[in-house]
């Protein structure tokens, strides 16, 4: 396996989800069945009029269909969107609801939600099309038989080690944070565990103010760009898991209001850089594989130099046989 052909789907799926572009890709694809090379078999844009529903503070971003099968339908979940609904804004699920109604997405069945992604995480969610479909899956997310990546981007430099574990008890802490302790492992329902690999951004060519919201309302200083990627695969499911294992290893995700230790700076980012880009699973008869790559801002990450450094990453650290016949 040739690191460019895990760049090309890096940079290929990471661009402008353009019209032409989403055409292009889904004619050049060798799709499997069952299985999806790219990120993306269809957008879904979304003009979802609320009338008197839960108001968003933010515009509903487009919502992309990744994988769809007789059993299941996997989005693109995009950041700053919850699970389900609050008093202030419409959940994801209530939002691809509102998407079937409106015929913009194919599939007008019912969906049962299987499993989280936090609110500021993007990436790949994995709704069942039945009951049975979704106790099935249920259980194999607790059983630990799915497996996840996902890709962060930190503003720090690693200070001891560039890979490794990070285990340990998830506790709450204060103001709905978590911390870790560090334990050997017990029979407690929240022990937690994250294999993890680093990536310097020293070479990449990434311009001052990247990823902030406004450069006018602040200071831009070296410590907003990011200067470290990093692959996740965790073994655990627990809340937050990810977001305080970076904590703990001193690379705080990058626009993290909550964890990053830094609130003023990560409240200026647009958002924060954590992403689900790929998930397995067997479900019956059926290999679910999906490979999703972050697309930073809707912009060429190609040209900054990010898609070359996560495909490298994911090529040397991936161990999933699966996902890597996709490329």
């Amino acid at each position: 396996m040739k690191v460019q052909g895990v760049l090309r789907v890096f940079i290929t799926l990471s661009a402008v989800r353009a019209k032409e572009a989403l055409l292009a890709s889904a004619l050049n694809c060798n799709i499997r069945s069952h299985q999806i090379r790219g990120s993306i078999l269809k957008e879904v844009s979304s003009d979802i009029e609320h009338g008197n529903f839960h108001q968003n503070p933010l515009p509903i971003p487009n919502i992309n269909v990744l994988y769809e099968s007789d059993h299941v339908l996997a989005i693109e979940k995009p950041p700053h969107v919850s699970h389900h609904d609050d008093d202030k804004e419409m959940g994801i699920l209530s939002i691809v609801r509102q998407q079937q109604k409106e015929g913009k997405i194919s599939y007008e069945g019912r969906i049962y939600g299987v499993h989280r992604l936090d609110k500021v995480t993007s990436g790949i969610l994995l709704l069942a099309k039945s009951s049975e479909i979704a106790k099935l899956l249920s259980e194999a997310f607790r059983d630990k038989t799915v497996t996840k990546y996902y890709i962060a981007l930190s503003n720090k430099k690693p200070k001891k080690k560039k890979q490794g574990w990070v285990k340990g008890d998830m506790v709450v802490a204060r103001r709905g944070a978590w911390k870790l302790v560090n334990r050997t492992q017990t029979l407690s329902k929240n022990y937690a565990m994250t294999r993890f690999f680093s990536a310097g951004l020293g070479n990449c060519n990434i311009p001052q103010g990247w990823g902030c919201q406004e450069a006018k309302e602040y200071n831009w200083e070296d410590n907003l760009l990011p200067k470290t990627m990093v692959l996740f695969r965790p073994y655990t499911g627990r809340t937050h898991q990810l977001r305080v294992a970076s904590k703990s290893l001193g690379l705080p995700i990058l626009g993290d209001e909550m964890y990053s230790g830094d609130a003023v700076n990560a409240k200026s980012m647009e958002r924060t850089y954590l992403h689900a880009v790929a998930l397995q699973v067997n479900i019956r008869d059926e290999n679910i594989t999906i490979f999703n790559p972050p697309s930073w801002h809707d912009q060429r990450d190609d040209e900054t130099g990010l898609a070359s450094v996560a495909a490298d990453l994911f090529l040397k650290h991936c161990e999933h046989t699966d996902i890597l016949e996709l490329f």
